[in-house]
């Protein structure tokens, strides 16, 4: 089989696994997500930031709901000094701060944006597994990787 035919065959699996999930490319969906923290005067890495918050929240939102706290606790100790600033603002919020700290605006949009994947997508059970955001003068482009659980081929 020639490189033409095996992209043609390539390209037909992946139309084929699109209707599964009503034809949605998954870039698509997690932008749909991400919706109402996309100003149109984020910067590309903030723009980045955000995206990368969607993609932990629509993993997380595919665990089963036992896992779920685990896999956000396990997302959020790797964000560099997360874990300290954390116990400091939740110490304020319980002496009464009057405005939400910064790591708990954070987890507030983890959780927002996981809400929104399972109203939007309940039954997209994809999980990013790789990304690739771009821009040029007029646009942005995020392309996604993913797998389909109980299969090894990858949705590019």
């Amino acid at each position: 089989m020639g490189k033409a035919s095996r992209n043609k065959r390539v390209k037909r699996q992946q139309v084929a696994q699109l209707e599964k999930y009503g034809g949605v490319k998954l870039s698509a969906a997690l932008i749909d997500i991400c919706e109402p923290y996309d100003f149109d005067d984020l910067s590309l890495d903030d723009y980045k930031k955000l995206i990368m918050m969607g993609i932990a929240a629509w993993n997380i939102a595919n665990q089963p709901k036992e896992k779920r706290a685990e896999r956000m606790l396990g997302f959020l100790e790797k964000m560099p000094g997360l874990k300290d600033e954390l116990e400091m603002d939740l110490e304020a919020i319980i002496n009464e701060q009057k405005e939400l700290p910064a790591s708990m605006a954070i987890l507030q949009m983890l959780t927002t944006l996981m809400r929104r994947k399972e109203e939007l997508y309940p039954n997209d059970d994809r999980i990013v597994t790789d990304y690739k955001l771009t821009e040029t003068a007029t646009k942005r482009h995020l392309s996604v990787s993913s797998i389909i659980p109980d299969t090894t081929r990858q949705l590019h």
